[in-house]
């Protein structure tokens, strides 16, 4: 029951996270759509983006890593099958992430916004940034993540400016 009122929730344009224990977006769906969960297949088009997320051993640690990012699409018409893009793979090797070079949802996103595909780099190359920033800072708290978020929402610029300078003093 929970499941469906989540998969409304969706529907009806409102954000939603969940967790779920799946090793693939198809198992994901299969679960979905399986006893005793019961989505039906055209709810599951409300499911935007799939993280699959794996232990595993990176230079003789146990770590967490994203193992892939995938995009759900859409319903192909014909054969009702669920069709997804995958964005981003993990490399165990490299220990790196791989993108596959396309993402609608970015897309989207830009489209929505009016940045051109030169903004939209720039502005992921300074998330980014701040990401790395974050995390050699030591930030963990979902408050503290949260709070940074919200500073660079309302203020870009002076976000970015401490990260520079920051940066810029450890080196």
């Amino acid at each position: 029951k929970e499941a469906y009122v989540l998969f409304q929730a969706m529907a009806t344009g409102h954000t939603t996270y969940s967790t779920m224990h799946a090793d693939s977006p198809q198992s994901l769906i299969h679960r979905l759509e399986g006893k005793p969960i019961n989505i039906p297949r055209v709810m599951l088009q409300s499911l935007e983006v799939v993280s699959i997320q794996v232990t595993a051993r990176v230079r003789g640690k146990r770590v967490r890593r994203c193992k892939q990012i995938v995009e759900i699409i859409d319903i192909d018409p014909k054969t009702k099958e669920i069709l997804t893009n995958e964005v981003f793979r993990w490399d165990p090797v490299d220990d790196t992430f791989i993108y596959s070079g396309k993402s609608y949802i970015l897309e989207k996103i830009r489209a929505g916004s009016g940045m051109s595909k030169e903004e939209m780099t720039e502005e992921i190359k300074r998330r980014v940034k701040i990401l790395k920033w974050m995390q050699q800072k030591g930030v963990r708290s979902y408050k503290e993540v949260a709070k940074i978020v919200a500073e660079y929402l309302e203020n870009p610029s002076s976000v970015m400016e401490r990260v520079e300078k920051e940066v810029k003093d450890a080196s």
